[in-house]
């Protein structure tokens, strides 16, 4: 696709411009177009990737490893994330490129219109342009200092040096900072963007292993840096215009009637000046807040990406399962042996304990009672057999009592 020519004179800020947005928005469109085409090494380099991934998840059901409802939609998403961006070109087209290219400018028109700022309703370029047609005007007529000299007779070239820069100084710098400042991010954020774009079916495939994430996500974060960038610029540059034109306009109309203006090339550098460093400061700011590790979007990527999320998922359920089970185990015992304990109070109530066989413990005998206790949970228990005859009180030798006696008598 052939772009515009760079024209000189009136034109050359525009065309610029122009070509320049052409030229980000073919790399970003033929460069997608030749990576994704079926016979390029990205593609054959991707078909491997999604063939080992699914190679290894068979695997993993073949060894019986757990896998959770959300492990299965999160893989599936994945791989259609996949072929989306590598394959689709009308698809990524509608999320991705229609976002990045054009996006920030009907944003931009969006906040431009609402606040009343030169070319919300379109044509920036064109009022760029025509700014900069202004200051070449400008340039021609000069601040009045020679106009001055010829007519009173004297030369009055340096007659304002203490005020202002010479006139070729100021006017030719201030025109070299307002087309740099102009045209540099603007280059940065679109071809950028271009670049990035057309780089979707190599970044796709980094997508299906947790080593990859990062640069994927990386890759991300610098679609959204130009994105952003690109709508910061246009901001900025109709701030520049709502107070560029008229300063302009009035300088014109000044020398139009033969006023002197010789502080028309300071004022001139210091806004184009200014408004370079906003440009080019804007964009390292919003690149700190996209790609800083430590900024709050960086942070929550990160944790929701991470490629040991999924392996500590796994491991909460894990022990959740197995503490559920202990829990579990844990209440039965002590159930079993508080209904020991119930039942053994029961009986002793009643008068009717049965003699105990051994010295188990009390879960040994809640399972030897359990029956009995479920056969009759509300009323007392049933005598059993040979508990009629059972000595009701201390047995008590006659050799005992002598002995008791005598000690008796001793201690007296």
């Amino acid at each position: 696709m052939a772009c515009p020519a760079i024209l000189t004179g009136t034109r050359f800020l525009g065309s610029t411009l122009a070509h320049i947005d052409c030229q980000g928005r073919t790399i970003g469109a033929y460069g997608y177009g030749a990576l994704s085409d079926p016979g390029s090494p990205v593609i054959l380099a991707l078909t491997s990737l999604l063939t080992v991934f699914v190679a290894l998840f068979g695997v993993r059901l073949m060894l019986g490893h757990a896998m959770a409802r959300r492990d299965l939609i999160g893989d599936a998403i994945r791989v259609g994330l996949v072929l989306t961006l590598a394959m689709s070109w009308p698809a990524w087209r509608v999320v991705g490129y229609d976002l990045v290219m054009d996006g920030p400018a009907e944003i931009a028109r969006t906040i431009g219109l609402a606040s009343g700022l030169p070319g919300g309703d379109g044509g920036m370029i064109q009022r760029l342009q025509n700014a900069d047609d202004g200051i070449v005007a400008i340039t021609m007529y000069g601040t009045g200092r020679l106009t001055g000299g010829v007519v009173g007779g004297s030369d009055m070239g340096d007659s304002f040096h203490g005020i202002a820069l010479a006139d070729e100084t100021g006017l030719g710098w201030g025109r070299i900072l307002f087309l740099a400042g102009t045209i540099g991010p603007y280059a940065i954020t679109r071809i950028a963007a271009g670049l990035l774009l057309a780089l979707a079916p190599l970044m796709a495939g980094l997508l299906l292993f947790g080593a990859g994430l990062g640069l994927f996500m990386g890759w991300l974060r610098g679609l959204a840096f130009a994105a952003l960038g690109a709508l910061a610029l246009f901001i900025v540059e109709g701030v520049e215009l709502a107070l560029l034109s008229p300063w302009i306009a009035d300088v014109l109309s000044q020398r139009g009637t033969g006023t002197f203006t010789p502080s028309a090339p300071t004022e001139l550098v210091v806004l184009a000046l200014a408004f370079a460093l906003t440009g080019f400061g804007l964009l390292l700011v919003i690149a700190w807040v996209v790609f800083h590790p430590q900024a709050p979007g960086a942070r929550i990527v990160a944790h929701w990406t991470s490629p040991r999320r999924q392996e500590q998922g796994n491991g909460e359920r894990y022990d959740s399962m197995v503490s559920q089970e202990r829990i579990t185990e844990i209440h039965s015992r002590a159930a079993m042996v508080a209904d020991a304990v119930a039942l053994t109070m029961r009986r002793e109530e009643t008068g009717n304990t049965p003699a105990l066989a051994g010295r188990g413990n009390g879960m040994d005998m809640g399972r030897g009672n359990m029956d009995q206790l479920r056969a009759e949970p509300d009323g007392p228990a049933s005598e059993l057999l040979g508990s009629g005859f059972r000595r009701t009180h201390r047995r008590v030798s006659a050799t005992g009592q002598m002995r008791d006696r005598a000690r008796g008598d001793g201690r007296a």
